[in-house]
């Protein structure tokens, strides 16, 4: 699966288009942090456990509500989206605790 690496996202096609979409908010993509969480990305991204989920770079400069989101959390900053309502967002350092981000968006359950 393609990594997006953009802050021209199409949200709404986007969203129409995917129904896991998972981001990576960050001001550059050199900080340590930011380079391991791109790397884990890119693994991730060509897990076939993961071909549903569609994953993004989002450079939080260029973007008003992902700086906002960044001014409160550390980076990098991850949001993970099903069929276009934000499930789970917060700092995430590790494969560990991505992977479980992962798994809580697959099994969320939208209540009536």
């Amino acid at each position: 699966m393609e990594i997006i690496n953009s802050d021209q996202v199409e949200w709404p096609k986007l969203f129409l288009e995917n129904e896991f979409i998972v981001v990576n908010y960050q001001p550059e993509a050199d900080c340590q942090g930011c380079k391991e969480m791109n790397d884990l990305f890119e693994e991730l991204s060509k897990d076939k456990d993961f071909r549903k989920v569609k994953f993004l770079w989002v450079d939080s400069r260029n973007n008003p509500v992902a700086e906002e989101f960044i001014k409160k959390k550390q980076v990098p900053f991850i949001a993970a989206f099903k069929e276009g309502f934000l499930i789970e967002c917060e700092n995430v350092s590790d494969e560990k605790t991505l992977r479980g981000m992962l798994q809580r968006l697959f099994t969320f359950k939208f209540k009536l």
